[in-house]
């Protein structure tokens, strides 16, 4: 086997796990995100730099660290963020465990790939949130299961 031929898979190794540390995908479950996101909705996520309000996020679960939780940025304060879903009947949220440090915001949610009908990007909530509660959903990562 030539040099040539084991560089380009390498080359293409390298980039797969480059590209991965910085874009993840994740299948919604649950309703707390309705109706901006509905169960089985597949995202593209990106790497968090700047958390703004509005922004669609995953964050770790407060209540279980391993988990994440995708929630709508409702606060960004110096204490830290608050997270609220759309659908405040179904979620659990920073009106249970209050704002969360910067550092638990992982992930932005760049889009929704599947299902093709609601292919593109996730639409701003029409629901008003006051500072300070919250509401959130949850999804699974094809390799994590999370709620």
């Amino acid at each position: 086997m030539s040099k040539g031929a084991l560089v380009w898979p390498l080359l293409a190794l390298l980039a797969a796990l480059i590209v991965r540390r910085w874009l993840d995908v994740v299948e919604v479950r649950g309703h707390s995100m309705t109706p901006a996101l509905q169960p089985g909705d597949r995202l593209l996520v990106a790497r968090v730099a700047r958390p703004r309000v509005g922004d669609v996020v995953l964050a770790a679960d407060p209540r279980a660290p391993h988990r994440e939780l995708v929630k709508r940025i409702t606060d960004v304060t110096p204490v830290g963020i608050t997270l609220r879903g759309d659908n405040r009947a179904r979620s659990t949220d920073a009106r249970t465990f209050g704002a969360l440090p910067r550092s638990a915001v992982r992930w932005r949610v760049v889009g929704r790939y599947w299902p093709p009908g609601r292919a593109g990007r996730v639409a701003p909530s029409a629901i008003s949130h006051p500072a300070g509660g919250g509401a959130g959903g949850t999804f699974t990562r094809a390799r994590i299961g999370v709620d």
